[in-house]
C-alpha cells in the first residue's frame, strides 16, 4: 500500500500513471486500459474499496481521522507469450485503486493520495490461432462450448477450452479493425515490444498454413479432451474412456498424432480383455 502526500491524482490519465508505476510498468499507454477497463466490476468493488482508504487514513493518521475525495479503478495488464499447449498471448490483470482524498482531523486537514492493488487479478488467454481468426472475421469456425451475459467459451481444436469476456473480444474485434496487432502491442511498451516478434511470427506462419493443405483432426497431436471426445464418439462411456486413457497413460507421449493415441488406448482396452 502506497500513501502519497498532496493530490496527485486528478483524473484518471494521472491516475492510471500512478498505478502504472506502481506496477513497475511506467512505459505504458494510458489507452490500453480502454480494453480491459469493462472487466472492472466497480460496483463489486465499491465498498472493498472504501474500506481500503479508511484503514489507510486512520493507520497513518489516527482513528478519529475522516476522509473525503474520489478515486478511481486502473486495470493494469500485463503480457506474455506461452507455447505450451499451443501459441497463446497470456494477460494477467492486476486492478489498482487510485484514490485522492483530504484527511480532515480536530486541528488539521491533509491532502494525499493512495495507491493499491484491489481484488483479485483476471487472467486471460488469447490463442494466436484465435486471435488470427478476430483478424479475419472468422470467429465462427469455433464452436460455442458455453455463453453467458458476461462470457463465452470458445472449442479450440487440439487444446483446452477458453473463456473470454464477451465485451473484452467486442472491443479487441473493434480496436484490430483499425490497428494492427503490432501497433497494439507497441502501446504496452517494453513488455509489448519483447513479444511483438513472437506474435507476429505466430500469426505470419498460421498465414501460410491457411494457404497450404490443413491437416486433418486425426493428424493433429493429441489433447485429452479431444480423445475423450473421439472414443466417446465410438458409443463409450464417458467414465469408461476416462479408465481407458489412464491404463493407456505410460503409453501416450505428447507428439502422438490423435490418430496413435486413440490406437494405443484401443490396444491396452484389448489387452485388459485378454484371459
Amino acid at each position: 500500500m502506497k500513501l502519497i502526500n498532496g493530490r496527485q491524482a486528478r483524473n484518471f490519465d494521472e491516475a492510471a500513471v500512478l498505478a502504472f508505476k506502481e506496477a513497475g510498468v511506467n512505459d505504458i499507454s494510458v489507452h490500453v486500459t480502454d480494453l480491459f477497463n469493462p472487466l472492472v466490476d466497480t460496483t463489486r468493488l465499491h465498498d472493498e474499496a472504501k474500506k481500503i482508504i479508511t484503514y489507510a487514513v486512520r493507520n497513518k493518521y489516527g482513528k478519529k481521522s475522516e476522509w473525503k475525495g474520489k478515486w478511481w479503478y486502473v486495470p493494469v495488464p500485463l503480457l506474455g507469450y506461452k507455447t505450451r499447449d499451443i501459441p497463446h498471448l497470456g494477460v494477467e490483470i492486476r486492478t489498482f485503486i487510485v484514490a485522492a482524498a483530504e484527511v480532515e482531523m480536530l486541528d488539521d486537514s491533509y491532502l494525499v493520495t493512495l495507491v493499491e492493488v484491489i481484488g483479485k487479478p483476471e487472467t486471460l488467454r488469447i490463442p494466436m490461432v484465435f486471435l488470427k481468426a478476430i483478424l479475419d472475421d472468422d470467429l465462427g469456425r469455433f464452436g460455442i462450448l458455453a455463453r453467458s451475459g458476461s462470457q463465452t467459451t470458445w472449442e479450440i481444436p487440439g487444446a483446452k477450452p477458453v473463456r473470454l469476456p464477451n465485451d473484452f473480444i467486442s472491443k479487441l474485434t473493434e480496436m484490430l479493425q483499425w490497428q494492427s496487432v503490432v501497433s497494439w502491442l507497441m502501446e504496452f511498451g517494453p513488455q509489448g515490444r519483447s513479444i511483438v516478434p513472437l506474435v507476429a511470427g505466430s500469426l505470419l506462419g498460421l498465414m501460410f498454413q491457411d494457404l497450404t493443405q490443413p491437416i486433418s483432426v486425426g493428424q493433429q497431436m493429441w489433447t485429452y479432451e479431444q480423445l475423450v471426445s473421439a472414443l466417446g464418439g465410438m458409443a463409450y462411456p464417458v467414465t469408461e474412456t476416462k479408465e481407458m486413457i489412464s491404463r493407456a497413460a505410460s503409453n501416450l507421449r505428447a507428439d502422438h498424432t490423435l490418430e496413435e493415441a486413440i490406437r494405443i488406448v484401443l490396444q491396452q482396452r484389448g489387452k485388459g480383455e485378454q484371459p
